[in-house]
């Protein structure tokens, strides 16, 4: 596997994948997730080296992406999602890579935090918390503990609302 930062020419790939990795099968309709990261790819929020594909055999396989998001408005931390793996790949430590990839460019660029909104059994496997006990407060106060974050640093984490890229809308 061969984990890069992605390039406006892998987006067709990356919009396909990412239909097939959230797609219902009771539904007949586009997830949300394929729209919007067209449109993270066109607002303030979008920093490139933070928009990952996993290949295999020349096949993108994997795709996550992290974009600035604003704790009380002056805080930058990343906002995380959507993270999507081929259906036929899952399973494989692809998902694992990917988070991976992400956690060391922040690291490495300085970031002081990453915030996600996922499954809680699986994100706590790589070190997300629940954000609100942390004291940063999601936009939407039903999101509960779904709501996690990754502190980057032995620094205690700062407190505050949070924010995601415009495109959330949230």
């Amino acid at each position: 596997m061969k984990l890069r930062t992605e390039t406006p020419a892998d987006r067709p790939n990356i919009h396909k994948l990412t239909i097939r990795a959230f797609t219902n099968p009771d539904s007949v309709t586009t997830p949300g997730e394929a729209g919007l990261l067209a449109e993270l790819y066109a607002c303030d929020g979008y920093l490139p080296e933070y928009s990952v594909v996993a290949e295999v055999n020349g096949h993108i396989v994997g795709h996550v992406i992290a974009t600035r998001g604003w704790l009380d408005g002056d805080i930058p931390l990343l906002g995380l999602g959507p993270l999507s793996v081929d259906p036929a790949s899952q399973k494989q430590g692809i998902g694992a890579a990917l988070l991976a990839e992400i956690r060391l460019r922040a690291t490495q660029n300085g970031e002081r935090a990453i915030v996600l909104l996922g499954h809680i059994e699986y994100y706590t496997r790589f070190g997300y918390v629940p954000a609100i006990p942390s004291g940063i407060i999601p936009s939407d106060s039903s999101w509960g503990d779904y709501f996690m974050v990754l502190n980057l640093s032995t620094a205690p984490l700062p407190k505050g609302k949070f924010r995601y890229a415009e495109p959330f809308g949230v």
